[in-house]
Formats: C-alpha cells, structure tokens, sequence
C-alpha cells in the first residue's frame, strides 16, 4: 500500500493532476470544431471526478490553457488566441443555431479569472483529499519584464458529447 501512494506522489509531481474536459454539441464524427460547447471540467484521482466549480469564462480559459499547456502565455497572448481561435468565437453555437456564447476574456481579466480557478482547485483538492497546491498546477510565473505567464501543469483528456438534435446545422 505505502508503494502504491509514494508512485502516486511521484507521478502527481511530474506529470501534474488527471482532467477530463467535457465538451458538448459536437457534431458527430467531428472532434474540438467550432461551435462546440466547454461544458465541465473533472478532477480525475483515485478512480473518482470531481467536477470544478466554473464559470463559462474559466471553462474557456482552463480549457485554452489546457490545449497549449507547453508554453506560458501572457494575459494578452490569451486574450488574442481566444479571439483568433473560431472554437471559442462560435462557443455553444450548435446548441441553438442562435449567436454564440460569447465570451470575451480581455487581458485586464484573466488575472481574476486565474484566482477563480486556484480557488475552484483548492475546493477540489480538498473534496478529493489530494494534497496539491493549486499554484502548481495553474502556474503564474514572473518573466524578465513586468509580464506574467500562466501555464496549466496537469495531464488533460477531452470527451465529446454529440449533438443529438436530428435537425443540426453545423457551425458555418
């Protein structure tokens, strides 16, 4: 049993803790297109989810954050690849045919909306008995210049739920 944690500790430590994201209204056969839904996101240990408790704009955000996950990006550089990326343009679009979910995360935000995911992680971690610090797995790390960079540490899986309407229209 004291194997089985300590290999569970050293794999917390370097590849981060499991998430599944869960997106919705895809259409079938498609995988992470536009107009597709970031529906939830689960705290995977110990075989079982605990679903973090976000909003829309931290779903997009963790969700964008997980996708390039590799490199630390500065509020601005979030703010453009959200904008640029059709995914989080046409959010939810599927669902209705009906304008987007929009949701605009501008630089001057994503600062509060990292707080909100750390205190999201702390709940969590804390529901699941997991002692991680959420400051490690959502990193905010200083660069050479006043920028900060935000870097998701964690080990990330998608799910994709259908769009099950017999009548959808696909995201133009």
């Amino acid at each position: 049993m004291v194997d089985l944690i300590l290999a569970e500790v050293r794999h917390l430590r370097s590849a981060g803790p499991q998430f599944r994201v869960v997106h919705r209204f895809r259409v079938p056969g498609s995988v992470c297109l536009a107009g597709e839904e970031v529906f939830a996101i689960y705290l995977l240990w110990r075989g079982r989810e605990y679903q973090l408790p976000l909003a829309v704009s931290q779903l997009i955000l963790f969700d964008f954050l997980a996708h390039h996950s590799r490199v630390a990006q500065s509020a601005k550089q979030i703010e453009l690849g959200i904008r640029a990326n059709p995914f989080y343009r046409e959010h939810a679009k599927n669902a209705s045919g009906r304008p987007a979910i929009v949701r605009r995360i501008p630089r001057s935000a994503v600062r509060e909306h990292v707080k909100r995911i750390h205190h999201a992680l702390t709940l969590v971690f804390h529901e699941a008995g997991l002692p991680v610090d959420p400051r490690r797995v959502l990193l905010v790390t200083q660069t050479v210049s006043n920028d900060v960079g935000y870097r998701l540490r964690g080990t990330v899986h998608w799910t994709h739920l259908d769009l099950t309407a017999r009548s959808y229209q696909p995201v133009q």
